[in-house]
């Protein structure tokens, strides 16, 4: 069985309402989305944590990923 993503969105505006990610018959993940506002409040929350500063990058076997590693 393949993995499979399932999105939710208003008419107007295209907000996300609720997306679904099933891994598997027994792994299924969903969330909501409520009290959404247009725009960024705080755009410090792209910003990544300071025990980030010093992690390191590192190729894995799959080309296509990477990942990160803290110190």
């Amino acid at each position: 069985m393949s993995n499979t993503w399932v999105g939710v969105y208003t008419l107007m505006d295209c907000y996300p309402v609720q997306e679904t990610y099933i891994k598997n018959s027994t792994v299924t993940t969903s969330t909501r989305f409520i009290n959404l506002e247009l725009g960024i409040s705080d755009p410090n929350v792209f910003s990544p944590p300071t025990t980030c500063q010093s992690a390191r990058l590192e190729r894995m076997a799959d080309l296509s990923l990477y990942v990160f590693f803290s110190p």
